[in-house]
């Protein structure tokens, strides 16, 4: 997996995720102009460094003042790679055109090989989303006249080394029916054999078969290699997901298993590069030996006994309080252990992301595949536990709720906020998940119970006192949004200047009623403040910057969400 090796860099890019698109994109470009004027043999302060790529000089500075040359020139183009990815920019949507590295290696008649070794000679990469929806690696026309223009010899080697004679293609051909006939070597070891013979790649030798199979109809194997139709490489995906063998599937659609690992990976990457995976961020994730410290130690808890979530499915009035029952029975963790699964989740979460942004469709992976899969499957047994673990809230904060709902249509709700508040969970500043947890199953509760209101009334099965009850548990429910509130009105008029607080309370409507917010844009608000909208907005940062500090992340979620 490829990482920022220098903790300097890897903690500037950590740090440039938290302002505007619009000021990401510019740092992103002023990462690749550093880039051109960096030097291997120099040594470069930290100071300029975060100047040059965000335009401020920094108040603190890390332990290590200084940085090589040579390690900004290794690490930059990772930097660049990962901030784009976060950017999720499209390449049909830019003012230049966008080659993906296939379409690059047809414009210079080279391997895609040949561009990966130009990558590390100079040529920058960014990451955007293609046609169906894939993040890839793509280059900017610009930047790539930029490297041929700088590099004419090396471009004009690589074209002419690349090109194989028709004469040169058809003596693969007849080696390669040759070998197939003579020997009983499966379709790989035959390809093998061609490439060590001619000095070539077997990847090169493979789709020069594959053309002549498919596109000029020569029978060079007896089992031809014409590659699988979208829905047949669906149909093989979905039997290998239930369990099918790898042989079984590759002698129905007449295959080698090879080749049908090779659709299975694709499809796999495939569906990892259109995973959407969030995470909390934590410096100590980029440290040298983080996944050691991390992951090395067993989970720290006793697992529950399995199916625990599944018993708040298709239950009955009857046996809902055998549910309940069972629920209390399950231990809570305490503060260390919380801690540890909390910072285990999320980091299995990272390293999985990290090894997604580095997966390719033009040269699939297996083992990396493999790996970010066994990450986020992991994680997801991790979550599983957190959610056992604290289903107890779920039923506690329910029971003060049953008057105005079902019982089983809250928890339901209650699970759903459960979920989310484990993935949402901010366990770097050091609050127990308990009291976050709590806060989002009542918010949910206090924007459940209000539509549930108004579905019974309209189907006239209640009377005018059952809605009232309801009403009263919705006021109920969200007494403690409201205290919350409250709080968060005397901690910004003790933290942050007027204009600040003015900024706050009409970006994120803390003023009029919880029913009725009274909202206003940016642009508004700087109308009324004779401010622009940019300036305004660096207002917000700095006042929710201030706010993060001081309140609890209950409170810092009620005012930006």
């Amino acid at each position: 997996m490829q990482k920022i090796k220098n903790p300097v860099v890897a903690q500037l890019l950590m740090g440039t995720s938290f302002v505007p698109k619009n000021q990401q994109l510019k740092q992103l470009a002023a990462a690749e102009d550093l880039y051109r004027i960096v030097e291997s043999g120099r040594e470069y302060p930290y100071e300029f460094i975060c100047f040059k790529i965000t335009g401020y000089r920094p108040k603190h500075q890390p332990g290590r003042q200084t940085i090589l040359g040579a390690e900004l020139l290794r690490d930059l183009p990772i930097y660049i790679l990962r901030a784009s990815a976060r950017l999720k920019l499209s390449a049909g949507g830019q003012r230049e055109k966008i080659y993906s590295i296939n379409t690059l290696a047809e414009k210079f008649n080279v391997s895609a090989r040949t561009i990966e070794r130009w990558r590390k000679k100079g040529l920058l990469a960014r990451k955007y989303i293609f046609a169906g929806n894939t993040l890839q690696t793509g280059f900017r026309e610009s930047v790539v006249n930029e490297f041929a223009s700088a590099n004419p010899q090396l471009v004009e080697k690589a074209s002419k080394f690349s090109t194989i004679s028709p004469a040169v293609k058809m003596q693969i051909l007849e080696m390669a029916q040759k070998l197939n006939s003579q020997e009983t070597s499966s379709r790989t070891a035959t390809i093998k054999k061609v490439a060590a013979h001619f000095k070539r790649a077997k990847e090169t030798i493979r789709l020069i078969i594959i053309d002549a199979e498919k596109n000029q109809k020569k029978q060079i194997f007896k089992n031809p290699g014409v590659l699988l139709g979208s829905r047949e490489t669906v149909a093989v995906y979905n039997l290998y997901e239930s369990g099918s063998p790898v042989n079984q599937i590759a002698a129905k659609f007449n295959k080698s298993t090879s080749s049908i690992y090779r659709v299975i990976n694709r499809r796999r990457i495939r569906k990892l590069l259109s995973a959407h995976i969030e995470y909390i961020e934590s410096p100590e994730f980029i440290l040298p030996d983080a996944e050691q410290k991390i992951l090395s130690l067993p989970v720290p808890v006793r697992r529950i006994p399995k199916g625990i979530l599944d018993k708040t499915k298709n239950k009955t009035e009857a046996n809902w309080q055998e549910f309940v029952d069972t629920i209390q029975k399950i231990p809570m963790l305490n503060r260390q252990q919380e801690a540890e699964l909390f910072r285990r989740y999320n980091f299995l979460k990272y390293i999985a992301a990290e090894t997604i942004h580095h997966l390719s469709l033009t040269a699939p992976c297996a083992k990396a595949a493999q790996r970010a899969e066994q990450y986020l499957n992991q994680a997801e047994r991790i979550k599983n536990l957190i959610i056992e673990a604290n289903l107890k809230l779920v039923v506690r904060v329910a029971g003060r709720h049953t008057a105005g709902a079902n019982l089983a249509d809250l928890i339901s709700e209650g699970n759903i906020a459960l979920i989310r508040a484990v993935e949402k969970f901010d366990y770097v500043r050091g609050f127990r998940f308990s009291t976050y947890a709590v806060w989002v199953i009542a918010r949910q509760f206090a924007r459940f119970l209000p539509a549930e209101a108004a579905r019974t009334e309209r189907s006239f099965l209640h009377g005018r006192s059952a809605v009232e009850k309801t009403q009263q548990d919705r006021l109920a429910g969200i007494e403690l949004i409201e205290s919350t509130r409250r709080s968060l009105e005397q901690i910004m008029e003790d933290n942050l200047t007027e204009r600040e607080q003015y900024v706050i309370r009409y970006h994120f409507g803390l003023t009029g009623t919880m029913v009725k917010k009274k909202f206003k844009t940016l642009k508004q608000i700087g109308d009324e403040l004779k401010l622009s909208k940019e300036r305004v907005r660096q207002i917000e940062l700095i006042a929710l910057s201030k706010l993060r500090q001081t309140l609890s992340p209950e409170e810092f979620e009620l005012l930006t969400g």
